[in-house]
Order: structure tokens, then sequence, then C-alpha cells
């Protein structure tokens, strides 16, 4: 996997005191893994040792009252070039920080307190669909987000899709006008990114993967997948679409069989989705593949879903 790392966790003295953050469990990842480490701070000009700075009312602003908003921002775009460059399959970043927190920052007061937020450039990788932890969530559970996607085929190539993808995305999607016959409304590249970013309920970004499969450089699937839900044992598949022309050639069910060998041999023993009622094609496609129908159907806006179920342990 490519990890996006904020520099201070591997020890690097980037800290605003001039110091380091060194995870051991974090760096202990650079022995399996392509490690890609950043300091937007230091990217975006600041110094080492800098005057500590907080997110005042959507601003960054030093402790004397300085603000440091163009250069927080100017550096997460930089780093984020590199996450894109890169096309990293995670990032874990520095927790409670300007920069790198996720899901908690310090509250602007310069006290030591807490309020809910991400940082800068945390907040930039989620908006860009990108897979984001922090070091507190990685070290309470670090197999969170940890599996190789690229083991899901040995057909494609498989990796997590971004921002930058969603125009292949939308060409693949726009080509497959039955499926949103059933499921209103036609796709737009803004419903795509709003899947880039959707979890479920008690979900974290580390146990979703958006990901493609690829045909050399083309496109050919597409794969909402979230694991370990609604319980350990069980994967979920949010959404899966497979391009116009690869269809009827047994493209999309070698994948599923294909990632069912993969999530049986990591102890994963069922894996959970849902069709539209009333999509023969859906329908026939995941019974044909092995899901039975679970007897719970629920209602959305603009349509019913048929929750089914596979079990791994018949393969």
């Amino acid at each position: 996997m490519k990890i996006l790392v904020s520099a201070c966790l591997l020890g690097q003295k980037c800290k605003y005191n001039g110091g380091d953050n060194f995870n051991k469990k974090v760096a202990a990842l650079q022995a399996e893994h392509e490690i890609i480490p950043v300091c937007p701070e230091v990217a975006g000009g600041l110094p080492v040792p800098r005057i500590p700075c907080e997110i005042v009312g959507g601003e960054v602003i030093d402790r004397s009252g300085v603000s440091r908003d163009v250069e927080f921002r100017d550096g997460a775009q930089k780093c984020l070039a590199v996450a894109e460059r890169e096309n990293i399959d995670l990032a874990i970043l520095q927790s409670r920080s300007p920069s790198c927190g996720v899901g908690k920052i310090y509250d602007g007061t310069f006290s030591g307190r807490l309020t809910e937020g991400s940082g800068v450039f945390a907040s930039l990788l989620m908006e860009k669909g990108f897979r984001v932890t922090d070091s507190e969530n990685f070290a309470k559970n670090p197999g969170s987000g940890m599996i190789d996607i690229a083991k899901f085929s040995g057909r494609c190539r498989v990796r997590c899709l971004h921002y930058s993808d969603i125009p292949a995305v939308y060409s693949l999607c726009k080509g497959n006008p039955q499926y949103y016959q059933y499921c209103p409304p036609f796709v737009t590249e803004r419903s795509i990114l709003d899947d880039m970013r959707a979890l479920p309920p008690r979900k974290d970004y580390p146990d979703k993967y958006y990901i493609g499969y690829f045909d050399g450089e083309k496109l050919i699937a597409v794969m909402d997948f979230i694991m370990a839900y609604p319980d350990e044992e069980t994967a979920f598949i949010g959404f899966f679409m497979v391009e116009a022309s690869e269809q009827r050639k047994g493209v999309g069910s070698g994948i599923i069989d294909e990632l069912c060998r993969y999530l049986k041999g990591i102890g994963i023993r069922r894996i959970r989705l849902g069709w539209v009622s009333g999509n023969p094609q859906a329908a026939g496609f995941w019974r044909k593949n092995g899901f039975r129908e679970t007897g719970v159907t629920y209602d959305t806006e603009n349509y019913t879903v048929t929750v089914a179920m596979r079990e791994l342990s018949v393969i």
C-alpha cells in the first residue's frame, strides 16, 4: 500500500516546537508499505520552530494573533498534489493538528480544549475522496484500513479512486442508463464525489474503499466497498458497476468471485449488499453470484431496497 503520513509521526523534527510526534506503530508500517511523509506547514513555508497555530473562525491564526491561513492552505495544496500524484491508498495524520487533525482539533483558544472539526489538510484530503485517519485512531486499531486491495483481483489492477478519477467514473456510469431507471437520480460528477465521501453509520474512512478495477489504463469496474460492516465478520458492497462494453463477458462475476476468495482468506464470513427491488438485471446478477435475499427490505425516497447476503463458507 501507499500510505501518506504526517512526517512528524516518523520522527522528523518538523513540529511547531522543533520536536516530533514519533509513533512506533506508524513507523513500523515502513517495513511492509510504501510510506510518503509530508508536513503541510513546512511545505507552506513556515519555519521550524514556529509559533503554534489554531483555527479561529475558519482561519488559521498563530498565538500572537497573526494569520497564517495562506501558508497553511498553500502547504495543504502542495501536499494534496503529492497524494494525487502518488495515488495513495490511505493517509495517517497527526491528531488534533490545525493541519492534520481528523474529527477533533484544538478549539482556537490556545487553552488545550478540543472541538469537532478537522485540520486544513485533512479536510482537503477528505473533500477529494481520500481515505484519512489520525494517529490516535490508528494506534487503537492498527489493522483498520490496512487490507491490500491490490489482492482483490489477479486479473485487474485495483486501486482507490479519488477526485481526479471522477471523469472516468462518470463516463463508465453514464454508459449504464438502465441502472438509473431503477435507482434515480441519474449520475452526475457531484453525485460520484458524494459517493466517494459517503459512510454508513458508525464507520470511519479507513474502512471505506471506493475502488476502480483497471484493464491496463482502462477503468472497467467501480466498487464502493466497506470493511467490517455491519459487524466485524461482514463486508458490505454499497455499489458495483461494470463498464457497458465489458458486460455479459463474465467480467463482473469474475471480480466478485475473486473478491469473495480474498475476503474468505482474511477471515470475513459474509458479504452484504442491496439491490433496488424490481430491477431484474441487478437481481439476476447478484443471485447468479450466490447472493440470497435476507427477507429484509427498506424504503428510500425514490425506491425500495432488497437486502441480500452471500455466505463465504461456501465458495
